[in-house]
């Protein structure tokens, strides 16, 4: 068996044939994260281990022998990002240094549920200090606490961000699944760029609730992984309602199973977004253009179109985190505020401050925190108009899908669930990737397209054998 061309589906066939025991998987990757993620090079994408993963395995197995499978994720090992609270005797940090020894009060929302599907919890990624929140100078995959994530494709190359660990341990395969959080593009641009498969559900999807956080308006989690199917796989528990994220109580309750998508010929027609074609490079034109060309092949109608452009995503994040990341500390017991966590990195200028913290400055000193500067009434109203405008094209046009090129911040302002997967290398080695949308709570119709174009794709993408 080569487990790591298995999907998620294979590996339940294994586990429930008996040829492979969740303890024997999360062996398997345990070990494959000190050789490979803590060799030589050091990419440094998982920050911790989880020291009962093996035994959590145990109680899994036994579980199955028993005739209970719990879900699709029964037994599967799972790589949270660092700013995903966990109850267990792993830290919680969002790679700051003030939070080093921060064990969180109990599971996040999300955790919970993954745990309640049968998911094992494998470890910590590392990410970008505050999830991209600390400074407008800072370097991608950079903590004060944990230090750098290398690019497996190329260690002198930015590996993006905030959700590094995340994408570089997929590219590595530490784990079937990981985990990523997005605010502005933190799960699309990692994914991207390190050539993995990357989904960001429609904002409301999968609960908030125990996330170190940046906006109640724009975060959320999102599956990260190899292939569409381990995506699609771990997206169909990550699906809450959650009465304490009120955001997630605007969809249904039923369970969805996005790995049916994986099958369905359900998409008529995909929108074209080509206005920034001459800004991109040569490589980049080809590969749209010939994924154009595959998507027509496999049936697709492609409709030229353009999107609306948003310009005021980032008043958002800057007024609401003073409040957000406020009362996180509070809800976990915590005697630190905003204004002292500017202060505890001035005091400990060295280790701290190495790129500075100048949004943190911006959002404790230039926000009041109680949401009422027009600046930010003028961006949410941007938001509920492009909203609109969107919805107006995907009508017009009769649209399933839209494709971009190169990238647009319409699906994280506007709450669309947008898709990464890989189309190929450029001519330097480095992977290139898709931007795909799709309207609000239509992840089934990425996922078809997403697998369908994998499937004729055929990539077998391998940056430890370059």
């Amino acid at each position: 068996m080569n487990l790591l061309q298995m999907t998620i589906p294979e590996l339940q066939i294994a586990m429930n044939e008996g040829r492979l025991t969740a303890h024997e998987l999360t062996l398997f990757y345990l070990k494959r994260i000190a050789s490979i993620d803590h060799g030589d090079p050091k990419y440094n994408s998982v920050f911790m281990v989880n020291p009962d993963a093996l035994n959590q395995a145990k109680v899994l197995d036994l579980e199955r022998q028993q005739g209970t499978e719990r879900s699709m994720m029964h037994g599967i090992p799972v790589l949270l990002k660092d700013n995903i609270n966990t109850g267990d005797k792993q830290t919680t940090t969002a790679g700051a240094r003030i939070l080093a020894n921060h064990y969180a009060k109990e599971d996040s929302f999300l955790v919970q549920n993954l745990r309640q599907q049968g998911a094992i919890i494998l470890g910590k990624t590392n990410l970008t200090e505050l999830a991209c929140f600390k400074t407008f100078t800072g370097v991608n995959g950079f903590s004060s606490l944990a230090g750098y994530v290398l690019c497996p494709w190329n260690i002198e190359e930015d590996p993006s961000g905030s959700s590094t660990g995340s994408a570089v341990s997929m590219a590595l395969k530490l784990a079937p699944v990981a985990i990523g959080t997005e605010t502005g593009g933190s799960i699309m641009s990692p994914s991207k760029k390190n050539g993995v498969v990357g989904l960001k559900p429609t904002i409301g999807l999968v609960s908030r609730s125990g996330i170190v956080p940046i906006s109640s308006t724009l975060d959320t989690a999102g599956p990260m992984g190899p292939s569409v199917a381990n995506v699609a796989a771990l997206l169909s528990s990550m699906k809450t309602n959650d009465p304490s994220d009120p955001v997630t109580l605007t969809h249904s309750h039923n369970n969805i199973d996005y790995t049916v998508f994986l099958d369905t010929k359900e998409v008529k027609r995909i929108g074209i977004d080509k206005k920034q074609y001459e800004k991109v490079s040569e490589d980049e034109q080809h590969v749209f253009d010939a994924t154009c060309k595959k998507l027509e092949n496999l049936g697709y109608e492609l409709v030229e179109m353009e999107l609306p452009e948003v310009k005021q995503i980032y008043p958002i994040m800057k007024y609401e985190f003073k409040t957000m990341i406020n009362k996180y500390f509070s809800d976990e017991g915590l005697d630190i505020t905003l204004e002292g966590m500017i202060k505890y990195n001035q005091n400990n200028e060295k280790d701290n401050l190495k790129y500075g913290q100048d949004v943190l400055l911006e959002a404790q000193y230039q926000t009041s925190g109680k949401l009422v500067e027009q600046e930010y009434i003028n961006a949410l109203q941007e938001r509920i108009d492009v909203t609109k405008a969107v919805h107006d094209i995907f009508k017009k046009h009769k649209l399933d899908i839209v494709y971009v090129l190169p990238y647009t911040s319409i699906g994280p302002e506007c709450g669309f669930p947008t898709l990464s997967i890989p189309l190929g290398l450029d001519s330097k080695g480095m992977p290139i990737g898709s931007y795909f949308m799709a309207n609000h709570f239509e992840e089934g119709r990425l996922i078809e397209v997403g697998h369908r174009l994998e499937q004729t794709l055929n990539l077998q993408l391998n940056p430890l054998k370059k």
